[in-house]
């Protein structure tokens, strides 16, 4: 195998783990999105716009909360915020706000015994809106910028920068970690340096934070 077609090769590698690691932080933000919005919407004083809301909310996560990637925390803290939207409900008796409560028993048995599967059903409805690629990842690499920033302080090599963020990726299972070293792996590659056993690092590092207990 010639130099350019190890080169070519290491390319693919690179290009393959990122498309992987954003991927994967894409979804999990798409989760916390949801929890978010879900409390901001228990935090509102209207009644009326919170049924609706919380209808709406039901409609656009049913698919994602339906893939199996919920963690138990955000199960349990999806529950906690609909409790608290029930209660705020109770005094209300309007056909909406009673089918509303019904499908919050349901999620919280589902819940009980394990299964994340939530059913709420609508008439038809203009699809919301979801966050566009580009904003999810705007915020992958602000975060990834900032753990470069803070590790590159009084290093005077890039190199440096990387075993640190190597180490972080392989002891913390940080994703942010895992996406920095690739970053850097790749610009030194472009720029002359070898850098096949950080390859092997990374790759290392990547199996690692597929390993069950991994740091959002």
């Amino acid at each position: 195998m010639t130099h350019v077609d190890s080169l070519r090769k290491l390319e693919r590698t690179l290009e393959s783990f990122l498309e992987r690691a954003i991927r994967h932080k894409e979804s999990r933000l798409n989760i916390l999105d949801s929890i978010n919005r879900l409390d901001e919407i228990a935090r509102a004083e209207d009644a009326v716009q919170t049924v609706d809301a919380v209808g709406d909310w039901f409609a656009r996560h049913n698919p994602q909360l339906n893939q199996g990637e919920l963690r138990q925390s955000d199960i349990n803290r999806i529950g906690e915020i609909l409790c608290h939207i029930k209660t705020r409900l109770e005094d209300r008796t309007t056909p909406e706000t009673v089918k509303l409560r019904s499908e919050i028993d349901r999620w919280n048995q589902a819940a009980q015994k394990g299964r994340h599967t939530i059913i709420f059903k609508r008439g038809p409805e203009k699809a919301a809106v979801e966050d566009d690629s580009i904003t999810l990842f705007t915020r992958v690499m602000a975060r990834t910028s900032g753990l470069f920033l803070s590790k590159s302080k009084g290093c005077k090599h890039l190199i440096s920068v990387l075993e640190q963020s190597l180490d972080i990726a392989e002891s913390q299972k940080s994703r942010e970690a895992l996406l920095l070293s690739g970053f850097i792996i790749y610009y030194l590659k472009i720029g002359g340096y070898k850098v096949e056993p950080f390859v092997k690092r990374l790759k290392q590092a990547e199996r690692i934070h597929k390993e069950p207990g991994s740091h959002a």
